[in-house]
């Protein structure tokens, strides 16, 4: 009768571990994924935004910043001269003669991510990021691509991955 009860006991425990939902583990430096790219139109039917959409993987989940204002950040990601100022670095790349080359503006599209830790013990992370980009004005070319990496608060610097392109119909 005992050795049933060990048994029982001992099953019912292999039920409850094996029942667990098992942690979400990925490497600590971030990585990026291409999802989808949208463009969206003015009321005039020109390309005004491109909507980029990237998936996304961190191990220990310290990706984002606080608001500048809040003075919760380390002081290297609330200066805007620091390389670390924006942890989502975007540059937009047309396609001019047979040729990719960068297109400047004064008006970065690079941006800041929010703050995203999850609480509790498991800060693994893994979700999407929605940007909009502005169609720069005065381009030569109708096709455009963009170039995108993340950084984390460790500055674990992620994968760098380059868009598809896209056709966009431009004033």
């Amino acid at each position: 009768m005992r050795l049933l009860k060990i048994a029982f006991l001992f099953a019912v425990a292999l039920t409850i571990f094996s029942s667990c939902k098992k942690l979400e583990e990925y490497p600590v430096i971030p990585s990026i994924e291409y999802k989808n790219m949208f463009v969206l139109q003015d009321a005039g039917g020109f390309d005004e935004f491109v909507r980029l959409v990237i998936a996304f993987t961190d191990g220990d989940g310290d990706i984002g910043y606080h608001a500048v204002e809040s003075g919760l950040n380390d002081p290297i990601f609330d200066d805007p001269a620091s390389a670390y100022y924006y942890n989502y670095s975007a540059k937009v790349f047309q396609f001019v003669n047979g040729v990719w080359s960068e297109v400047t503006s004064p008006i970065p599209i690079s941006g800041r991510l929010p703050y995203m830790t999850p609480e509790g013990p498991n800060k693994a992370l893994k979700g999407e990021i929605d940007r909009e980009f502005n169609v720069p004005p005065g381009l030569i070319a109708d096709t455009i691509r963009f170039e995108v990496f993340i950084y984390d608060r460790a500055l674990h610097k992620s994968n760098t991955l380059t868009t598809p392109a896209v056709i966009i119909t431009s004033r």
